[in-house]
């Protein structure tokens, strides 16, 4: 019989699929629906995106990185949208060779980027998220740059009650997880679903501006 530790390890080994599916993307501005995809390059980097389109403009964001047997290494993460006539873009870039990450776009720094460890961006870190709740993690930390100063901050995680989740017509029983991020009056929370290969089938995101809610619709 394999032991918790191994099969936890096994998780981290194994590459999260491939997966293109249709979400729902709402906050207190605009609705609209985009399709969400997790791709593999025969050069071995994956991408992680959002891509939609509304009447009055459009949204794409992107994470590109590598990962290997345990360890994520994120090369850029991008947003880009445009509403009417206004266009407004954020890029971070990983440059382990320079040993720094930058911002530019709306905010702009350079900060020094620490060897050895794991600093995921906001779209890698939830298939981190979705390996530690494989791994029947009920409590962790991941590293993320605050988008606005570059500071490398932790960000602390917890896993709540099941919950029930309706994709389409179908109801599966989810895993919840909790960041809480006081300092900016901000509570984000994921629902994942074991049926579905711990795929995120719903988060929502609470602050002082209003809320946020993605939710998948059906798989491609």
């Amino acid at each position: 019989t394999q032991s918790r530790s191994s099969a936890a390890s096994d998780v981290y080994k194994r590459q999260l699929p491939d997966y293109r599916a249709i979400y729902d993307f709402t906050n207190s501005d605009v609705s609209m629906e985009g399709v969400r995809e997790l791709k593999t390059f025969d050069d071995g980097k994956r991408s992680l995106s959002f891509n939609a389109k509304f009447p009055l403009g459009k949204i794409n964001i992107g994470s590109d990185f590598h990962e290997s047997e345990d360890f994520i290494s994120t090369n850029q993460y991008t947003v880009s949208a445009k509403w009417t006539i206004v266009k407004q873009e954020r890029v971070l870039k990983f440059n382990r060779q320079a040993k720094t990450i930058s911002a530019s776009g709306k905010f702009e720094w350079v900060r020094d980027l620490p060897e050895n460890l794991e600093i995921f961006d906001p779209l890698n870190a939830q298939i981190q998220i979705r390996k530690k709740v494989m791994q029947g993690e009920q409590t962790f930390s991941l590293l993320l740059p605050d988008i606005k100063t570059g500071e490398i901050e932790s960000n602390r995680y917890k896993l709540n009650a099941d919950a029930e989740c309706l994709v389409g017509e179908e109801i599966y029983r989810c895993k919840v997880v909790q960041r809480d991020r006081p300092q900016e009056n901000r509570v984000t929370t994921y629902f994942l679903s074991p049926e579905l290969g711990y795929l995120i089938v719903k988060i929502e995101d609470q602050d002082k501006k209003g809320d946020t809610l993605l939710e998948l619709k059906s798989l491609l």
